[in-house]
């Protein structure tokens, strides 16, 4: 079985968050930490993080992402169009860091550790890109969209069991109820609590 280090030379890190990466250089062959840097996650950012690795590397690397598919795919696309090798590696658990603290370029270099310690053919590739990544998202949207709407109507359920609205509360509401409790108005035709025909 063919373990990483045999297969590069370097492996570098990378602590995704949403304004900036850490990245973290290990030599494969020892697991010292060569060099460490922070970059914006911006287009330029981006770029000049490529800079900085090709720079500081020598030989096949390998990159090692916490996150490719969220905060570390726009990174995960720039280095595969550089032709560089990236896999997805899961943050360390609490347990395995307890004593040395918690920072951006730790958890770098940890990501970069949990890739040396696999072999090679077990790296987890990054997930797929374009088409099926987006159906993800819009599944993902989906989903909060559909628990804001149940806790909305949970919410306007007991509104209308704490007042007498006129709206038979007691079981579920239903699609027309709420409809109906849609169209109510305040006066002057700004949207309010007050009842369709209720009292003036």
């Amino acid at each position: 079985m063919t373990i990483v280090a045999e297969q590069y030379r370097h492996v570098i890190g990378v602590d995704t968050h949403a304004r900036t990466h850490t990245y973290a250089i290990l030599d494969a062959g020892t697991g010292r930490t060569s060099d460490s840097a922070t970059f914006p996650t911006t287009a330029a950012g981006l770029s000049r993080a490529v800079t900085w690795l090709r720079r500081r590397t020598t030989g096949k690397v390998l990159v090692a992402i916490e996150g490719t598919g969220s905060y570390g795919a726009n990174l995960t696309r720039t280095l595969q169009t550089e032709g560089i090798v990236v896999c997805d590696v899961r943050p360390p658990k609490r347990a395995s860091r307890a004593g040395k603290g918690k920072s951006d370029e730790i958890d770098a270099v940890a990501a970069a550790r949990t890739a040396l310690a696999s072999a090679a053919g077990t790296l987890a590739a990054p997930r797929a890109d374009g088409i099926r990544s987006a159906l993800r998202v819009l599944l993902v949207a989906r989903r909060a969209i559909d628990s804001h709407r149940t806790a909305d109507r949970n919410m306007l359920t007991a509104l209308l069991r704490s007042f007498d609205l006129g709206v038979d509360a007691r079981k579920p509401l239903t699609d027309a109820q709420v409809r109906s409790v849609a169209a109510w108005r305040a006066p002057g035709g700004t949207t309010g609590a007050r009842r369709a025909g209720a009292d003036t």
